[in-house]
């Protein structure tokens, strides 16, 4: 893992590199200083990214508007 003072990936990078991203995201978390580094909310931003797309192949929830009353 990279030091504080490295140049940061953007996240278009991260999203490309998902173990290095996974990683990077683990080390930001053990301290709330890294957190606010760009590289730390630029891997975070591309696991957000990461984690939305996986719902989209969810299937719709169906809240019974289709149902008709008896």
């Amino acid at each position: 893992v990279a030091r504080l003072e490295d140049a940061a990936h953007p996240v278009s990078w991260y999203l490309q590199h998902d173990t290095e991203m996974r990683a990077r995201a683990v080390w930001c978390a053990d301290d709330a200083e890294r957190r606010r580094t760009p590289d730390c909310l630029n891997a975070a931003e591309a696991k957000r990214r990461l984690a939305l797309g996986s719902q989209k192949s969810l299937a719709p929830i169906d809240w019974g508007a289709a149902k008709t009353k008896p």
